[in-house]
């Protein structure tokens, strides 16, 4: 699946994959622990540009906010009460609209996640939950009209310029079974140096097969109608 990701879009960054566990029983014993924490974003950028693996619980999530959005804790108060979004990082009119920001966006229960494990995609040592990678508009469009072709309708996509991989990328898909599409985020960028010009792709891997399918059948020929 990575292959034909990379191959059908040009991607030349690895496709990540994204596990999150429910319970210690589910981990290998054999998968090690990050010996120290991380941003979220920095552990998808780790597996993406470098091919490194990360095995995080809750306390070796740096961005406490970014843990939340992934069900490892409770969402925080600054976030909750919409101060930080207003006192701090200046994106909303008042606090109650920082407070609209937060209450909607798509995030896993407090504690249903004990611990996450991003790692490139073909190197995972067991199926992920979320695929996700980095790439520009022409990439996203690929996988909406490789989804378009078996399910038909439209593609909605949830997003606030604000928690990209962690809500956007990896909680909304999860919860939601849906592509989502992320324009990314600053704290994304200043932490684990986004580039301006990508946008995010979050796929549930139970997708995958189909997208992959439709991809390997059809991306020539899109591409060559496209160029001509």
């Amino acid at each position: 699946m990575s292959d034909i990701l990379k191959s059908s879009l040009g991607i030349r960054d690895n496709i990540v994959g994204v596990r999150l566990f429910k319970s210690e029983d589910e981990i290998p014993k054999d998968l090690e622990s990050v010996e120290r924490p991380f941003h979220y974003c920095s552990m998808i950028q780790g597996a993406r540009k470098e091919g490194k693996s990360f095995l995080a619980r809750a306390d070796y999530h740096t961005c406490k906010g970014g843990a939340s959005g992934l069900g490892l804790v409770q969402c925080p108060e600054n976030i909750a009460s919409g101060t930080l979004y207003f006192d701090k990082l200046h994106k909303c009119e008042t606090k109650d609209v920082g407070i609209s920001i937060a209450t909607n966006m798509p995030r896993l229960l407090p504690g249903s996640t004990i611990a996450t494990y991003v790692a490139p995609l073909d190197k995972m040592v067991m199926r992920p939950d979320v695929v996700i990678f980095v790439g520009n508009p022409l990439n996203a469009r690929r996988i909406v009209q490789a989804v378009m072709f078996k399910e038909g309708g439209r593609a909605s996509f949830n997003t606030a310029g604000i928690q990209s991989f962690c809500v956007d990328a990896t909680a909304s898909p999860y919860l939601k079974g849906e592509v989502n599409i992320s324009l990314g985020c600053d704290g994304s960028a200043k932490n684990s140096g986004l580039e301006d010009e990508v946008v995010v792709v979050g796929i549930p891997f139970a997708m995958m097969e189909d997208i992959c399918t439709v991809l390997k059948t059809h991306y020539e020929g899109w591409d060559k109608f496209m160029r001509s």
